[in-house]
C-alpha cells in the first residue's frame, strides 16, 4: 500500500489526486479550521488543526505514520512571500515566518524519513530573492540523503484547464527522481491542453447571485447594477480597456497595469492562475466566458481538477481561498503516478545528488 502525509494540506486539493492514483493519506496538517473541515469531508481524514512548527513526530505517529515507512511526504508551504509580485518589497517578520516553514517541513522529512517527498511552490522561490532558501532547502535534503529532481512546471502541460506555474520537486532515497512527463501541450503528440469549454461547460447557466438548486457551490456572487453593466460591455477574453469611458473605474483612469480586472476568460484556452480572489472579477480574470458574473466556487474547483462533488467550508471568500491556494488534484494524480513508478524501481543508497529532469535542459 503506497502512503501519503499531507503538510500544508488544506482543503485537499493534493490529496485528493493522491487518492485517486491509489494513495492512503494516513496523515494532514491544516492551520485553518474551514479548510481543514472541508479536507475531512473530501477525503476522509481528520487533519491535525494546528501550526506545523508545533506539530510532533509523535503525533503523527499517533496517526499511523511510522518513521522509515512512509512512501511520501508531501508539502506546500503558504508561498505569498515567495510570489514575483512581491519582488522589490521590504522583507517583512511574517516573510521570514512563511519562509521558514519549508525548514520545518524538512524537519518532518528527517524525523519520519519517507521513502519520497514531493514539494511544490511559486517559480519566485527559484527565480528571485528567495532562491537562498531554496538553495539551503536542495543541500539539507542531500544530507538527508534525497537525491531530487526539480523544474518550474505549468500544471497546464499535465492537463489542468489552468495556467499554472509552479516549482516541483521530487526526490527519493530509494530511486533516480524523476519529474512526470508532460502529456498536454503544442509540441510532438502531447495532447491538445485541456480548456475552460472542457472544464465548465457543462454546468448550469446563472445569473449574478443565481445559484444551482443542485449544487450549493455552483452559486455565483451578487454583482452591483454597475457591476453588471460593465461586464455587458466586456466581450469572450476582454478586460477592463474594452470599457466604455463613462464606466471605467476612477482608479484606472489613466493607469497602465492592472489589465485583467473585470477579465473574461476565454473558452478555448485554459484559464489563468485561479488566486484566493478567484470568484472576483475585481480581482483579475475570473469573469466567466460569456455569462455576465465572475466564475461559481463549482466551476473554480472543476478547473482546478477537483473531483465535481468536492467541498468546501466557510465563509465565500475563505472558499475562494481555499480553492486558490490548493494543489491542483490532477497535477498531485500525475506526481502520484511518478512516485509509484519510481517505488517499482527502487534502489536503496541513491542520496546525494541533484538535477533537473533531461526535457529541461
Amino acid at each position: 500500500m503506497h502512503t501519503v502525509v499531507d503538510l500544508f494540506a488544506g482543503c485537499g486539493g493534493g490529496s485528493m489526486g493522491f487518492e485517486k492514483a491509489g494513495f492512503k493519506t494516513l496523515a494532514a496538517v491544516e492551520i485553518d479550521p474551514d479548510a481543514a473541515a472541508a479536507f475531512a469531508l473530501n477525503v476522509g481524514v481528520q487533519p491535525l488543526v494546528k501550526d506545523i512548527r508545533d506539530v510532533s513526530v509523535e503525533e503523527l505517529s499517533a496517526a499511523g505514520v511510522k518513521p522509515g515507512e512512509l512512501t511520501l511526504l508531501f508539502g506546500c508551504p503558504p508561498c505569498q512571500s515567495f510570489t514575483v509580485l512581491r519582488r522589490g518589497t521590504k522583507t517583512t517578520d511574517d516573510d521570514l515566518r512563511r519562509n521558514s516553514l519549508i525548514f520545518e517541513y524538512l524537519r518532518l522529512v528527517e524525523a519520519l524519513k519517507p521513502r519520497h517527498i514531493a514539494f511544490e511552490n511559486v517559480p519566485g522561490l527559484v527565480e528571485g530573492r528567495w532562491s537562498q532558501y531554496f538553495e539551503i532547502f536542495r543541500q539539507k535534503l542531500g544530507e538527508l540523503g534525497y537525491s531530487i529532481a526539480w523544474e518550474v512546471v505549468d500544471a497546464a502541460d499535465y492537463g489542468v484547464p489552468q495556467r499554472r506555474r509552479r516549482v516541483l520537486v521530487i526526490g527519493s532515497r530509494v530511486a533516480l527522481p524523476e519529474l512526470p512527463e508532460r502529456t498536454h501541450g503544442t509540441d510532438g503528440d502531447k495532447k491538445p491542453h485541456t480548456t475552460v469549454r472542457d472544464a465548465i461547460s457543462h454546468l448550469r447557466r446563472l445569473g449574478s447571485g443565481g445559484v444551482d438548486p443542485g449544487d450549493p457551490f455552483h452559486k455565483a456572487r451578487r454583482h452591483s447594477e454597475l457591476a453588471r453593466r460593465r461586464l455587458e460591455h466586456i466581450p469572450e477574453g476582454g478586460s477592463r480597456l474594452d470599457l466604455p469611458e463613462e464606466l471605467v473605474l476612477e482608479c484606472h483612469k489613466n493607469h497602465r497595469g492592472h489589465y485583467d480586472i473585470y477579465g473574461r476568460m476565454w473558452w478555448d484556452r485554459v484559464a489563468p492562475t485561479l488566486t484566493s480572489g478567484c470568484t472576483n472579477v475585481t480581482r483579475g480574470r475570473f469573469a466567466h466566458p460569456e455569462q455576465n458574473r465572475a466564475i461559481s466556487l463549482r466551476e473554480a474547483m472543476l478547473l482546478q481538477t477537483f473531483p465535481p462533488a468536492a467541498r468546501l467550508r466557510g465563509t465565500a471568500d475563505t472558499m475562494a481561498l481555499q480553492v486558490g491556494n490548493a494543489v491542483p488534484s490532477l497535477l498531485a494524480e500525475r506526481i502520484a503516478q511518478k512516485i509509484i513508478e519510481m517505488e517499482q524501481q527502487s534502489t536503496p543508497g541513491l542520496g546525494n545528488s541533484s538535477h533537473r529532469p533531461s526535457f529541461a535542459e
